[in-house]
Formats: structure tokens, C-alpha cells, sequence
């Protein structure tokens, strides 16, 4: 029974089934009623529950009888197989961790096209002949330290030939498998390294057989050991603590309960929807904050180092060059809504052009847009814009008098130089924003109104009980002077100079991805943004019937377990190898039910 029953598991597994084994055992009386109160006992517990009640199913769950194997298809959900090709062209690796059989694992490894005719296989698994004859013998210190061995020797040479295949063939992909009772001491600490170099080696790793627990220790190493940002995905209870323990954890809402959703970052109905969420969502706001933050720094900077040149007309004396309500609302309302438009409504292409191009997301795995190098080139210009804003209006200064005939002070100089700062970063922010719509122009005109608009009301306002007088009827003399008019329509262009001649340079000659795209999509910007109605007028009132008619919502094909193509599993296989599908004796008499009922019907 027990030979039969594993060869039927290993022809179910193949098949891409879900199998389980069915046991009893029988008990007296007096026996459940002993493990029965023990059971209550620890049911009933307030610490360490779940151990408690392991440790007394471990009681009855032994001396079992084997009565048989059963299985049953459970299909992979629609888009699952796209998806993760997507994915996969993103630059993402993809490993599967799961409980199911190691037939059925690489059965779903190839519906979801992680594993092809052509991949190398580097399996590890505890299903040998070796083992198994260590197993017979039934000693358990033995059984542990043959499989210890064999996982030791399976990691090193797969790992030597996966380098040499990286090397010779390198276009070829690579595949680990390894089942549960491997990855046990495959994550011993003396073998973790060489666990951790091989998958990395590979393309995609399949985990099958593994533990809650496992997948956790599984996402563990990488994260830790390989330093890399991982993300998790689940449905189930069993899947929780391998959300935890990733950076970012996907719970997937359906019949499997709510728990993986209660322990996750975000939530999702269906895993193709993985796709808009990484390539489209996530590639916007990696965009977004890598542009809201360097802005920042540049704003900021360019702020700070223009009373730092200040500083060395003063001799050090702490003399300050702006006024403090210039300084407190510098961030908090003249440069403050800009950037958070930015930050709302900032893209480079379309969601449509993000599916369509998944390696656009390889820019921000390689961090392409918060490199030391971008943040060194706002810095530059902050450094440059911080040297025209300071010297340029200062020394224009030196010619410029009042309708009085009364020479320009210092107060007049900071807030002209104010006035540039403000005018230039907030048009340099539209510089730097892919798309523009009317709340980029609205948020930046608005500030430099509310700049204005506040200069205005403090400079007519004198009060007793702070240095006001300082900027007292500052604004009204200056709006009397040609000079200021001059100065802030010719600083800001000579401050932003500079970046349009780098920006430009560097979009002809050195330009991003997301760059190139732009270009060869200019002439069509709604064609993906937007759903096309196609025009129906021209048709007859029955073809317009029949037309909407078949854009109604159909129920799709119930036989897409896996992706295979047919109602019979062994046509996915079978097509993949160039040989003919066998018909089923379901299929056929089906067919020939259908052909009768046509014949009668005609």
C-alpha cells in the first residue's frame, strides 16, 4: 500500500495536483477520554498555546494506517502566469516558497513560466535512493546525517557548475529546487552561505515542502544575508510570518481567510494586480520621493548658502541677512505646495507604458535616481544659483537709489535676493516634473503670489514688539526702482541657465530610459492613457446590436488550472514536447454528446 500510494502521489504530482494522504488509527475508550482531557487542559491554556497543543496531538497523530492518496486540481488564478513573466522581465527575481509536493511545485513553476524546457534544474531533494534506504533502516541520528551530507555535497557542486554555466552560458536560466527536509540543514549556519551563493546564482528558486516557519528563515537569508529589499506575497495563515519578515508584505483578500491581509503592508484582491502595484504605484512613488527629496536638499541648500556668502561681507559678525518671517515661511508656505504636487501627481510615461516596457523598473533597482551623482548635480547648482542670487544682486545694488535718491541698504538687497530665491526654485521644480497640469502651475504661481501678496501686508505694518522696522515700506521702495524689475527677471534667468544647459545635454546625449520612451511615444499621449471608444455610428442597428453584444462580460474558461491550454492537463507538456495530446474518454464522449445534439438540432 505504502509503494502504491507514493507512486500514485508522484503521478498526481506531475500532473500539477494537490494530493493528500489519508490515515486512522484505532482508539479505546479510555484512550481518547486520556488525550481528550489533555487536549482541554491545553486548549484552555494562557501561555504557550500552540506549543502545548502540538505537543499533545503529537499523542494520538502516531501508528497510523495508511488508507490511501486522493487529489484534486487547484487552478492558478487568471493573469498569474503574465504577471510573473512581467515581473520577471522587470529585472525581479521570483522565488516560489510552498508546502505542496515537489512534482506539483514544478508543475506551477512551469504554468508560470518560471522554469522552461531549457532551464537548468538544480534539484535537492530528500527523495533518493540514498536516503530512503537510511530511512528503512529506521535509525534517526543516521537518517539525519545522510541527508546532511547529501545537501552539503548537492550545494557545493551545484554551485561550482552554476558558476561555470554563468560563465560559458550565460543567456541560459537557472533553477533551484529544494524540498523542506533539505532546506532544513541547507539553513544551517555551516551551510547557509553556500545555500544563499547558489540561489543567487539562479534565476528563480522553488521551495517546496517548506514550514511557515521555513519560508520566514528563507526570506530572512536574503534579506539579511544578501542585503536585498524582498517582498513577500500570501494568501493563507501559513504565509503570515513570511510576510513579516520581508520588507514589504502583500496580503491577497479571498477564501484563504484575512489573516495574511491583517499582517500586511498592502492588500490586493488578485496577484495579477502585483503588476500595477510594483510597476505602476511603486515605480511612481520610488520617482516621486527620490524628486520631492532632492528638491529639498537643493531648495534648502540654495536658501542657506546665500546668507553664507553673507557672511563673509560681515566679517562673521552673525549679522543676519534675512528677516526671520522670511525664514520661517521660506518651507512652510512659499516653497511648501510645489512640491507636494509633485509628490501627488508627478509621472515620467503612462501605467499603460509601464506595463508595456517592465524594464523602465530596472532604474529603480538600480537607484538611478538618488545616486550620489544626482544629489552632487542639484547640489552644484544650489552652490551655483546660491553665488548669482547673493553677489549678482548685491553688486547691482551699488548703482541703485530710491526715487528719494536714497541708496539701497541691506534690508532692500535681502529682499530682492529673497524674491529671486523664491521665483527660481519654484520654476526650477517645473523644470524637473515629467508632466505638467494645471495644479504644477497653479501651486507655483500661486507661491510667489503669497510671497508677494505677504511682503506687501508686513512691509505696510509696523508693530513695537519685534524688528519689523527693519523691512518697514522695504517692497514700496523697490517696486519705485527700475533696478528691481530688472533684477528679478534677469537673476532667475541667469541662475536657471545652468540647469537647462545640463538637462539638456544630458537628455540628448546620456538619456534615461523612461526618456527614450517619452520620445517615441510624444506624438500619442492619450493612446495609452486613456480607453478608446471605437465609433459605432456608421453601423446598421443590428450590427450595432451584435457589437455591443459581444463586448458584453463572459465567464471565462473554468479549465485554466496551471495555464495549460485544454481541458486535459497533460496537454501543456505534451505541447511543449512536439508530440500529439491524447484525448480523454470524458473529452471524446463529451464531443460526441455535443455532435448528436447538433445532428437532432438540424
Amino acid at each position: 500500500m505504502k509503494k502504491t500510494s507514493r507512486e500514485h502521489l508522484e503521478q498526481f504530482g506531475s500532473a500539477g495536483l494537490r494530493t493528500l494522504c489519508l490515515a486512522y488509527r484505532d482508539l479505546s475508550r479510555e484512550q481518547y477520554e486520556s488525550w481528550n482531557e489533555k487536549f482541554v487542559q491545553a486548549k484552555s491554556s494562557l501561555r504557550d498555546r500552540d506549543k502545548k497543543l502540538d505537543e499533545v496531538a503529537e499523542l494520538i497523530e502516531k501508528d497510523l494506517i495508511l488508507v490511501g492518496c486522493t487529489a484534486i486540481e487547484d487552478k492558478l488564478q487568471e493573469g498569474v502566469p503574465t504577471c510573473i513573466e512581467t515581473l520577471s522581465a522587470a529585472g525581479i527575481k521570483i522565488w516560489v516558497l510552498t508546502g505542496d509536493k515537489m512534482e506539483t511545485a514544478i508543475n506551477i513553476a512551469y504554468a508560470c513560466s518560471l522554469v522552461n524546457n531549457d532551464t537548468k534544474q538544480f534539484i535537492i531533494s530528500s527523495e533518493t535512493d540514498t536516503i530512503r534506504e537510511a530511512e528503512d533502516r529506521g535509525d534517526p541520528v543516521e537518517i539525519a546525517r545522510v541527508i546532511k551530507d547529501s545537501v552539503k555535497q548537492s550545494l557545493k557542486s551545484f554551485h561550482e557548475e552554476a558558476r561555470h554555466s554563468l560563465i560559458s552560458t550565460p543567456e541560459r536560466k537557472l533553477a533551484l529546487i529544494i524540498d523542506g527536509r533539505c532546506l532544513m540543514y541547507a539553513l544551517d549556519p555551516t551551510l547557509r552561505v553556500d545555500l544563499l551563493g547558489l540561489s543567487l546564482s539562479c534565476h528563480s528558486v522553488v521551495c517546496c515542502r517548506v514550514s511557515p516557519l521555513q519560508k520566514a528563515q528563507v526570506t530572512s537569508l536574503v534579506r539579511k544575508g544578501a542585503q536585498k529589499i524582498t517582498l513577500s506575497i500570501g494568501d493563507g495563515a501559513n504565509d503570515v510570518s513570511m510576510i513579516q519578515a520581508a520588507h514589504v508584505g502583500i496580503g491577497i483578500s479571498g477564501q484563504e481567510g484575512m489573516q495574511a491581509v491583517m499582517a500586511s503592508d498592502f492588500a490586493i484582491a488578485q496577484f495579477r494586480f502585483l503588476t500595477d502595484l510594483l510597476l505602476v504605484h511603486g515605480r511612481w512613488s520610488y520617482l516621486r520621493l527620490c524628486k520631492v527629496i532632492t528638491y529639498f536638499f537643493y531648495k534648502n541648500l540654495t536658501f542657506t548658502l546665500t546668507q553664507f556668502w553673507f557672511t563673509f561681507q560681515t566679517g562673521f559678525s552673525g549679522q543676519r541677512f534675512y528677516d526671520d518671517w522670511f525664514q520661517s515661511l521660506y518651507n512652510v508656505i512659499f516653497t511648501a505646495l510645489p512640491v507636494i504636487i509633485v509628490g501627488l501627481f508627478d509621472k515620467d510615461v503612462s501605467a499603460s507604458l509601464s506595463k508595456k516596457y517592465p524594464q523602465l523598473y530596472k532604474e529603480g533597482i538600480r537607484n538611478s535616481f538618488f545616486k550620489w551623482r544626482v544629489i552632487a548635480v542639484w547640489g552644484f547648482f544650489a552652490f551655483y544659483q546660491s553665488i548669482v542670487f547673493f553677489y549678482f544682486t548685491a553688486a547691482a545694488s551699488q548703482h541703485g537709489h530710491g526715487s528719494s535718491g536714497k541708496i539701497l541698504g541691506l534690508w532692500d538687497v535681502s529682499t530682492m535676493a529673497f524674491t529671486c530665491v523664491v521665483v527660481t526654485v519654484n520654476l526650477r521644480l517645473l523644470m524637473a516634473c515629467n508632466s505638467i497640469t494645471r495644479w504644477h502651475y497653479i501651486s507655483v504661481a500661486g507661491s510667489i503670489v503669497a510671497w508677494f501678496m505677504f511682503i506687501f501686508i508686513y512691509s505696510a505694518i509696523m508693530t513695537s514688539f519685534d524688528r519689523q522696522e527693519n523691512e518697514y515700506f522695504v517692497i514700496y521702495v523697490l517696486m519705485s526702482t527700475f533696478f528691481f524689475y530688472m533684477t528679478i527677471l534677469l537673476v532667475p534667468i541667469i541662475a536657471l541657465f545652468g540647469d537647462f544647459l545640463y538637462l539638456s545635454i544630458q537628455r540628448w546625449l546620456f538619456p534615461y530610459d523612461y526618456q527614450i520612451i517619452q520620445e517615441q511615444h510624444k506624438d500619442e499621449p492619450h493612446v495609452y492613457s486613456r480607453v478608446q471608444l471605437p465609433e459605432t455610428s456608421h453601423l446598421s442597428p443590428q450590427e450595432a446590436r451584435s457589437y455591443m453584444m459581444s463586448m458584453l462580460p463572459r465567464e471565462s474558461s473554468k479549465h485554466t488550472g496551471f495555464a495549460f491550454d485544454s481541458p486535459g492537463y497533460e496537454s501543456f507538456f505534451a505541447s511543449q514536447q512536439g508530440v500529439g495530446v491524447p484525448h480523454k474518454p470524458w473529452d471524446v464522449a463529451r464531443r460526441a454528446s455535443m455532435k448528436q445534439q447538433r445532428a437532432g438540432k438540424s
